[in-house]
Order: structure tokens, then sequence, then C-alpha cells
């Protein structure tokens, strides 16, 4: 958003100056509907007009859907007789946004200015075309009976001279009606006992056809209308809500996105027997469009109702879905579903630089919140190292002192505006590796190596974007270009298990083994420097138990990762090396992680793909396949490890059950059904056990499954 966006201040502002204060927060905080709102409520107040329409005209620049806003400008202006801006104000509204309540501002406008003693007809039919105007443009929503009830009215009113002009009348009225009634508004209901009141008092003769041509789709509307209310529970709100669903107010936002999502839904299933296909699309976007409007923040409306107007004519709604995605992204600036579906858009369009905008857009959005949070950490830190000071200077006369302890409640902040400055640099990694993606795909390598470039001069970038510019150059035909940079990205991701695992796949790919042994000996001895440091700190005792944990975890995290890199070349030089190059490494390794086990590290290197056969037939492995989404290697269907624990469940109620039996004094019973079957169909489970009824009601595989494993019953 642009600085200096309000009119500037010539005297110091006063502490108690509450318009300023809130032109100073809307500066650096342009999207908070709620301090707009509470700017318009002074600068109103304070009734300057100048000031006034400043507000209006840069509050709707932002909030430009806001059809009450527009309505309450207008209204401002119309009390100050501005006729001229007022007929302004409805130009560029009507323009981007549908608003029930806008349209009949509008219809009592021109009604106003309409002069009906001199007009006459030509007056009245001013004011037909601006209800027609209004009727198709809004007058299918579900509130917009208020409209047309204006509408009717205005019709009715109206006291014909001649006999033809009252047929005109009774034509334009029942024209309505026809149109009105089978569109499911509030008060569907009242309306049709006034269209039957007003049809039987007009001729009672003739009321009965025309009532019967609509009667079915009445019906059809009034049950649209109460499925409608059970759909949304009648707790939608049209309304703006200033949320997004993060934060606080999350769940009541997802709340009013499933309603909305819900309302999409009925539209979709047209209920209402819609003929018409463009009806049917004018139903949806409609609300869609509605969804948008009451919750602006919600990235995922915005995205979905592009995607339905790309579905139904991508050609002919490109440009369509571009401004739509362009409104949105405008209000959800960090949203990088919205930014990177607009860039498609723009590239599909052939407009690459308006694609590169978009990107840079979003960085720039990301790099400022990340800077905001930096700024909150390094804040934090200060005081904590004040903290430390003082409380050195207090214990100062003493020989020892005392490390300051950081608080419980210092380190849960300290580590909760980490996890959000870490989680804001992968997003901001993620946007510039798709913008040099885009870069290459669009222009060439060299535009690709400048986005790379511009990239590293952020201080928090992932090791992600070395990667990819690496694997760009490689799949360009620079495979020398794809060492360097990946020799350039372990200058800065020595420790980094993930880069060094990425490098390691890559060497393997191109078959550079004297560059892998490199590579695995000098990120052993980085990473274990690493876990030592880890380790001595740990030893030490002295950590809040946030911290301890962290580091507990980082500790855990570094010993996987080395682990996978020892078993990945361990595997590859098992393959495709010497027998004494793999036992050195094997060496290596269980001197590095002696408490693993050595039968894990030598049966890893003998997998059958994935699967390592070894654990499961000889010693005992959970899984057939440590990939959980591999397909079986047969036919045979695999009991999954929820289902055995099921089974190891209803075994154990069995056996527990056939001890009591057994163990109970009971006396002989003439009976053909013995004690282990009353024990068995006691602990049987239900029917969902062996699976949905969709599937199958009798599963017997896990019926004979359940049966091996069960021990103990009297014979």
């Amino acid at each position: 958003m642009p600085s200096n966006m309000f009119i500037q201040q010539t005297k110091k502002r006063l502490t108690l100056d509450k318009i300023g204060q809130l032109e100073e927060d809307l500066e650096s905080d342009p999207l908070n509907y709620i301090k707009w709102n509470k700017l318009i409520e002074q600068v109103i107040a304070k009734d300057n007009q100048e000031q006034v329409r400043a507000v209006y005209t840069k509050y709707l620049s932002i909030f430009k859907f806001d059809g009450p806003s527009w309505c309450k400008y207008i209204r401002y202006e119309l009390n100050r007789g501005e006729k001229q801006k007022v007929e302004s104000l409805f130009q560029q509204c009507f323009a981007i946004t549908d608003s029930v309540e806008l349209c009949r501002l509008y219809v009592d406008y021109v009604r106003s200015a309409a002069d009906f003693i001199t007009g006459g007809e030509q007056a009245r039919g001013t004011v037909i075309q601006a209800f027609e105007f209004a009727i198709g443009k809004v007058g299918i929503d579900i509130n917009s009976d208020g409209l047309w009830n204006d509408y009717l009215g205005f019709l009715k009113s109206w006291t014909p001279s001649a006999n033809w002009e009252q047929q005109q009348k009774v034509d334009l009225v029942r024209k309505v009606y026809k149109k009105y009634l089978v569109i499911p508004t509030e008060n569907i209901e009242t309306s049709w006992s006034q269209y039957t009141k007003w049809e039987n008092e007009l001729n009672p003769a003739t009321a009965q056809k025309f009532i019967s041509e609509k009667s079915a789709e009445f019906m059809l509307a009034r049950s649209w209308h109460t499925e409608w209310n059970n759909l949304t529970e009648k707790k939608l709100k049209r309304t703006v809500s200033p949320y997004s669903v993060v934060g606080e107010h999350q769940e009541t936002i997802h709340h009013q996105l499933n309603l909305w999502l819900k309302w999409i839904e009925l539209e979709k299933k047209n209920t209402l027997e819609i003929k018409d296909e463009t009806l049917i699309e004018k139903r949806i976007s409609y609300v869609y469009k509605q969804a948008t409007y009451a919750l602006p923040f919600v990235p995922q409306l915005w995205f979905t109702y592009s995607k339905y107007l790309l579905f139904n004519n991508e050609e002919a709604n490109l440009g369509a879905c571009i401004a739509l995605l362009k409104d949105g992204a405008s209000l959800n600036p960090k949203s990088m579903l919205l930014s990177f579906q607009l860039a498609e858009l723009y590239e599909k369009d052939g407009s690459f630089d308006n694609a590169k905008e978009t990107f840079n857009d979003l960085i720039n959005a990301l790099t400022n919140e990340f800077n905001g949070v930096k700024s909150q950490i390094n804040e934090l830190n200060e005081q904590l190292k004040q903290k430390t000071e003082d409380d050195n200077e207090e214990n100062s006369e003493t020989t020892e002192k005392k490390e300051f302890k950081i608080s419980l409640a210092d380190s849960k902040r300290l580590v909760k505006l980490e996890e959000i400055q870490q989680r804001l640099a992968d997003s901001i990694t993620l946007a510039y590796i798709k913008l040099m993606v885009a870069s290459k795909r669009a222009r060439d390598i060299k535009e690709a190596r400048n986005v790379f470039k511009t990239a590293r001069k952020f201080e928090n970038i992932g090791y992600e974007i070395f990667v990819e510019s690496a694997l760009l150059e490689h799949y360009t035909g620079n495979p020398k270009t794809a060492l360097k940079i990946f020799d350039l990205g372990k200058k800065f991701f020595s420790t980094n298990g993930k880069f060094l695992l990425a490098y390691l796949d890559y060497l393997i790919m191109i078959n550079d083994a004297e560059a892998m042994r490199s590579t695995l000996q000098t990120s052993d001895t980085s990473i274990s420097k690493e876990i030592s440091s880890i380790s001595e700190s740990l030893a030490l005792g002295d950590l809040d138990p946030i911290t301890k944990e962290r580091k507990e975890k980082e500790l855990k995290i570094k010993k996987e990762y080395l682990r996978k890199l020892f078993k990945k070349y361990i595997s590859f030089a098992a393959d495709y090396l010497q027998m004494d190059v793999t036992n050195s490494f094997v060496k290596k390794y269980e001197q590095l992680l002696p408490e693993d086990d050595p039968i894990d590290l030598f049966t890893d290197r003998y997998k059958l793909g994935q699967s390592n056969l070894i654990k499961k037939t000889e010693i005992g492995g959970d899984e057939y396949s440590d990939n959980e989404d591999e397909e079986p290697r047969t036919k045979k269907r695999r009991v999954s490890r929820k289902a055995q624990e099921e089974v190891n469940t209803v075994v154990q109620n069995i056996q527990e059950s056939t001890t009591q039996i057994t163990e109970q004094e009971t006396k002989p019973q003439d009976s053909f059904v013995g004690p282990s079957i009353i024990a068995l169909m006691g602990a049987l489970p239900n029917a969902s056990y062996f699976g949905l009824p969709s599937e199958s009601v009798f599963d017997s595989e896990k019926l004979v499954t359940l049966f091996a494993n069960l021990s103990n019953i009297p014979q």
C-alpha cells in the first residue's frame, strides 16, 4: 500500500487525537477492517467533508465490495445535496459490487429525482428502468424481497387515466409477480399470499388459471428455501468478517465458511430445476461473490471461485479470473494460494511481467512480516540480555556470578516467535523457487539465475533454493554449474541433513563416487561437532524445560540425518563399489552411533525395493514394507497395524472372559453350548470390525486371523 494515504497533519498530533492515531495505525496495517470503520465513524462525527471523502475514497479502494459502506458514503453526499457526486459514486460501485441495499438506495434516488407531475409516462418509465436494472443485478438474492416489493408497490400506486393504461398496469404487475415468485426469497410464502389475493381481487374468474400456472415453480422455490434454512442453520452472516481462518476466531470463520460452501453446493444441485444454464451459472457466481464479500480474508473462497469459472469456460473467463484473483490477493497479500494461481494465469495469458510482479509482491509482503517478527525476537533477546546483566550486577559483590535463567513464559514466547519466523522464511524460499522456475519456463536460464542471485540476499533463505537451482541447471544441460551450486550451498548448510541428503542423491544420480565420499566425510565431521556441542549443553542440566526439549529434539534430528546419510552411502557402496569401502564406512557408523542395532544397519542394504524381508521373516518386523504407500506385491490383502491391534484386543477380551468362566465353580448343565463358546460369543466384536457394509459385512480373513490368535480356550 502507498504511504501517506491520508491528509497530512500540519500541526503536531495530540495524544488524544483519535483520528490521527487511527490513521497512523492504518498506515502500517491498511487491511485492518475494524480500525477503518472506527476511523470512518470518527471523521463523520467531525464532519469535515474533505476528510470524509478522503477516508471513504481510500477505504473503498481497498474494500470496494462493501455495499453498506458505499451506501453510507452516498447518503452522506445526498444529505449535502451533492447530486453530481452521488451519481458518480453509483457509477463506480455498480461496476464492482452487488448489494441489495445499494440497489434499493439507487432506485430511491431515481424515484426522488423523477418529476411525475411534468414527466408523466417518461418519468415512470425511467423509474421502471431503474427497478429492472436493480432486479437484474440482485433480484436473485435471497434477501431481495424488499426490492421486489418496492417494485410492486410502485406499480400498484400508479393510477391510470385510461383503460389501456389500466391493462398495462395489470400486465406489468403480473409480469413482476411471475419473475418474483420463482425466486426463493426470505418471505416467499407471504409474497405468494399477496399474489393470490391480488389475482382474486382483480378477477376471480381468471385467478385460478394464473395462480395454477406458477404454483409448481412456487412450490420448488419454497422447498428450496426450507432446505437452505436447514443447511445454513439460520446462522449464515452476510456482513463483512474482519478475520481469517487462522487466529483466535478461526473456529467461527471455519463455521461460516462451511455454511457458504453448503449454499454453493445447493446451487450446484439445481433443485430449483432451472433449465437455463446461464441462469444456473449466474446464481452460483452470485453466491460465490457474496461469500467473498462476507469472508474477504479467506483465500480458499477466492481460489475456488476462480476454479469454478475456469472449469466452466477457461478461455472466456480467463480475464475475469485474473481480475478476481487480483482482488483476492490485494486483501490477502501473503496468500501463496492466490498469488501462485494468479501468476499461473498471467503466464497462461502471455503476461510474464505481471506474473513476476505477482511473485515479487508476495515476497515483499512475506518479507515485511518476517522483518516484523525478527524485530520482536531481537527486542525479546535484548530484554533477556538486560535481565541477565541486572542479575549479575545484583550478585556482583559475591565471588561467583549466578547464571540468569530464562523464564518459562519468555521461553515459550521466544519459541513461538522463532516458529513463526521459520514458517515465513520457508514461505519466502518457496516463493523465490517458484519465481525462479517460472522465469526459466517463460524466459530462459539466465532469468532464473538472476532470481537465484536475488534470493540469496535474503538472510534466512532455505537450502531448497540451492537444490532447485542446481537441478534447473542440470536439466538445462549444465551439470558442472549444478555441482558448483551444490558446493556453494554446502558452505551455508554444512550440517543441514536435508540439504546433504539431496546433494548425496544428486551425486549418486551422476555417479560421482569420489564427491560422495568427500561429502560424507566432511558432513560427518560437521554434524558430529554439533552433536557434541548440543550434548554438552544438555549435560549441564541448567536449562528451562522448553529450551531443553528443543535441544533434545535438535539432537535427535542431527543423529537421524547422520544415520540416513551413512545408510544411503553404505547401500550405494555395497551395490556399486568395493566391499572394503563399504566395511570402512560401516565401522565409522558403528563408532558414531554405537547404540544402533547392527542387524538394522546390515539388513538395510539387503532390501527388496523398500521391503526389509530379513527383518520381516527372520527378526519379526512390524510391517512387510517400510513404505506405507506401497502396493502389496500379491493380491492377498495385508492386515494393517490398526486391524492387528483390534485383533489383539479382541483376543485378549476372549481370553479374559474364558479365564473367568473356567475359574468359576459352576454346576454341571445339560447344555449344548460349552463355556468356551459362551466366552467366544461374548467377546466377539460387532459387525463394523469386519469392514464397512459397503465393502463387506463379513470378512472371513479377519475372522481366521482372530481364531488363529486365540489361546487357552478349553477344548
